[in-house]
């Protein structure tokens, strides 16, 4: 217990976590939603942000806070780490989302949703919701721990946001989006959800290791660099 209390300092941001926490909980309020079903799309599609923004401090928080080279010494925990911070991560996504549901529950939506007469479980939320926020946490994690840039990260997982978003009658098992588009829902959320687990347990294996200029990148911006020299 000692621990996850340990890694909720780590890894809470107030900026971050409370605007993204702020974002999950409203995204029912922000869109027009008057009933059940268009509350479960508008999280579908509007929640892997939230998977986006906060999945790659899981891995550079500590390189944020300068901690990585004392970490590294202890690379046998890494995974044990990873699992914890993850789990930290996921009660956090399930409490913003918890609250948001409840605020429908007591009927506050402005756009005349009424909880009393369309029911909306919560059950049903997290698993509309849930995958899709994983997995584009997930990958946009395991990009920025392979490429060694959070930065990239952020650009894949949105980049893959963007796609579904406009292929969203495409009918892969990878379509972020398939309860909006009444696809093959089940097949979707289960191959998403495993994914995620898949691409955080190969982050395992980069997790503490130095940064290092991703080598592409820093071609092209020295070659840049010289091209404009000569410019000027």
């Amino acid at each position: 217990m000692k621990l996850i209390v340990y890694q909720i300092k780590v890894l809470f941001s107030p900026v971050k976590w409370l605007l993204t926490g702020a974002f999950i909980v409203f995204i029912p309020f922000m869109f027009y939603a008057p009933t059940a079903v268009d509350i479960l799309n508008l999280y579908e599609i509007y929640a892997p942000f939230a998977g986006i923004i906060l999945f790659p401090d899981l891995i550079w928080v500590d390189h944020y806070t300068r901690a990585a080279e004392v970490l590294a010494t202890r690379r046998s925990r890494r995974h044990p780490l990873l699992a914890y911070r993850l789990m930290v991560m996921i009660l956090f996504m399930i409490f913003m989302l918890l609250a948001g549901w409840l605020l429908l529950r007591m009927n506050l939506s402005p756009h005349g949703f009424r909880f009393s007469s369309e029911q909306l479980p919560f059950s049903g939320l997290l698993y509309v919701a849930l995958p899709g926020l994983l997995f584009s946490g997930a990958l946009s994690l395991l990009a920025g721990a392979v490429l060694r840039s959070p930065e990239i990260g952020y650009l894949l997982g949105l980049a893959n946001w963007m796609y579904w978003n406009i292929n969203m009658e495409n009918t892969s098992w990878l379509n972020l989006f398939s309860y909006a588009n009444r696809l093959s829902d089940l097949q979707s959320k289960c191959t998403l959800s495993l994914l995620s687990i898949v691409f955080i347990s190969l982050c395992g294996f980069v997790m503490l290791r130095p940064v290092e200029q991703y080598k592409l990148i820093s071609r092209l911006k020295d070659g840049l660099m010289k091209g404009l020299d000569r410019l000027l």
